[in-house]
C-alpha cells in the first residue's frame, strides 16, 4: 500500500517506536485472530449437541457448512494472496471481521438447515480467508530473524479465544439459548477485528520506512520505491508453483490439516458419547485450546533456532500417534491429555508452513505464494468435519474415522521427509 494512504498514527508510532512497531502489528493481528473465533471448529463443535437436540439436524448437516465454507477458502485464497501482496492486511482483516460478526448475527435467527449451512459456510470464509490467513502472511512480512518468536506472540494472543468461547458458549447456550451465543461471537468479531487493524496496520515494514525486526530503514531502503522494494532471493510465484517443495509442503499441510479438523469438530461430541459430562467435555475443548497457545509459542520459539522442516515432521509424526490415542480415550484424564497434547501440534501448524515458505520463498510474494497453501489447506479444513460425520454416520461410531486421519497424518510425514529446500532455477537454465 502506498505511504500516501497509510495510517497517519501509524507512521507516527513507527517514528517513536521503530523497534517495538513491528510487535505492535503482531499484537492487533492477535486480537484479530482471537475475534473470529466462530469460525474454528473447536468453537463450532461447542453448538454440535445443541442444534442436534433442538432442531434433530444430524452431524453430517451441521458438518456440511464447514465444508462449503472450507471451498469457499479454497476459492478465495489465491485471490487474498495476491491482494496482501499488494495492499496489505489493513483493509482485507476489518472486512472480514466485519462478515464475520453479520454472520453469526443471521446465525442467530436461523432454524432451518440449509440456511444454517450457507450462513455457517459465509462465516467460515470470512474468518478463515480474510482474517487468519492474512494475519500469518502478515507477520511473516514484517519479520526475518525474529519471525518464528513473532509467530508464537501472534498464536498465543490468537487463542484466548479459543481457550475461553468453549466453556462461555456452552454457558450462554445452557442458560439462554443458541442464538444469544452467535450474538455473542458476533459482538466479539466486530470489537477486536476491526479498527485497530484499520487504524494501526501497514503491508509491510519498508512501507513506513521500517526494516524487518524493528530496525530502521536505511537510507538507500527509504530512497527506493516501496513497489520496487524486494529481496535479491525472493521468489515469483510463477518460480514457487514449479518447485516440487512447495506442493510437497502444500499437500502435506493439507492431510493433516483435514485430520486435525475432522477431530477438532466432533470432538467434544465423542467425548460426550465416551461417557463424560457435557460440561466436562467443553473444558477438555479449552484444554485444547490451551495446549495450542503453549504449542504456539513453543514452535514458534523453536523455530528461530532449529529447522522449521524438521519441526512439521516431528509434528505430523506425533499427531498419527494422538489420532490412535483417541480410540481408547474413555475417561476425563486421558481426554484431557489427549486434547492437550492435540493443542501442543496444531499450535506449531497453524503457522510453521508459512514460516517454511517465507525462508523457501522469500517476503515479497509470500501472500500469493501462500495462498497456494492457503488453497489446498481450506478445502481440507472443510473436509475433515464432513468425512468424520459420513463414517459416523455409516458405522455408528468414530473408531474408523479416527484411523483414517491416522493414516493421513502418516502420509503427510512421508511427504515432508522429501519437502527439502527448493532450489532456484537460472533464467539461462529456463
Amino acid at each position: 500500500m502506498e505511504a500516501s494512504v497509510i495510517s497517519a498514527l501509524a507512521q507516527r508510532l513507527s517514528r517513536v517506536t521503530p523497534f517495538y512497531y513491528g510487535w505492535i502489528i503482531v499484537v492487533i493481528a492477535g486480537l484479530a485472530n482471537a475475534s473470529r473465533v466462530s469460525s474454528a471448529v473447536e468453537v463450532s463443535s461447542v453448538f454440535v449437541p445443541a442444534l442436534t437436540e433442538e432442531y434433530g439436524w444430524s452431524k453430517t448437516v451441521i458438518a456440511s457448512g464447514t465444508t462449503i465454507g472450507g471451498i469457499g477458502v479454497m476459492m478465495a485464497g489465491p485471490l487474498v494472496g495476491r491482494i496482501l501482496d499488494r495492499y496489505g492486511s489493513r483493509i482485507v482483516v476489518p472486512i472480514g471481521a466485519m462478515l464475520t460478526g453479520l454472520g453469526c448475527f443471521v446465525l442467530a435467527s436461523v432454524t432451518i438447515a440449509p440456511m444454517f449451512i450457507l450462513v455457517y459456510a459465509f462465516v467460515r470464509l470470512s474468518g478463515q480467508a480474510f482474517v487468519q490467513f492474512p494475519n500469518q502472511v502478515t507477520v511473516a512480512k514484517w519479520f526475518s530473524r525474529r519471525r518464528g518468536r513473532a509467530s508464537a506472540l501472534l498464536v498465543g494472543l490468537g487463542s484466548i479465544g479459543l481457550i475461553s468461547a468453549p466453556v462461555a458458549v456452552t454457558a450462554i447456550i445452557g442458560r439462554y439459548g443458541i442464538g444469544e451465543a452467535w450474538v455473542a461471537l458476533g459482538v466479539l468479531a466486530i470489537a477486536l477485528g476491526v479498527v485497530p487493524t484499520l487504524v494501526l496496520g501497514a503491508r509491510r515494514p519498508e512501507d513506513i520506512g521500517l526494516s524487518p525486526d524493528g530496525a530502521e530503514a536505511s537510507t538507500e531502503v527509504e530512497s527506493r520505491s516501496v513497489a520496487t522494494t524486494a529481496d535479491a532471493g525472493d521468489w515469483t510465484l510463477s518460480e514457487a508453483i514449479r518447485s516440487p517443495t512447495l506442493w510437497l509442503v502444500a499437500v502435506s499441510g493439507a492431510l493433516y490439516s483435514l485430520s486435525s479438523t475432522g477431530v477438532g469438530f466432533h470432538q467434544l461430541a465423542y467425548y460426550v458419547e465416551q461417557g463424560i459430562s457435557a460440561g466436562t467435555a467443553a473444558a477438555v475443548v479449552s484444554t485444547f485450546a490451551i495446549g495450542l497457545t503453549i504449542g504456539g509459542i513453543t514452535w514458534g520459539v523453536l523455530a528461530d533456532r532449529v529447522s522449521i522442516r524438521g519441526l512439521i515432521t516431528l509434528q505430523y509424526a506425533l499427531a498419527m500417534g494422538l489420532m490412535l490415542a483417541l480410540l481408547s480415550a474413555d475417561t476425563p484424564t486421558e481426554a484431557f491429555s489427549i486434547s492437550f497434547a492435540s493443542g501442543l501440534l496444531v499450535g506449531g501448524a497453524l503457522s510453521m508452513p508459512t514460516l517454511l515458505f517465507a525462508n523457501y520463498f522469500g517476503r515479497t510474494n509470500l501472500g500469493a505464494i501462500s495462498g497456494v497453501l492457503q488453497m489446498t489447506r481450506g478445502v481440507s479444513l472443510g473436509s475433515g468435519p464432513v468425512v468424520a460425520a459420513l463414517i459416523y454416520d455409516f458405522t455408528g461410531g468414530y473408531a474408523h474415522a479416527f484411523m483414517t486421519f491416522a493414516v493421513l497424518c502418516a502420509m503427510a510425514f512421508v511427504l515432508m521427509l522429501f519437502a527439502r529446500r527448493p532450489v532456484r532455477r537460472s533464467v539461462s537454465a529456463e
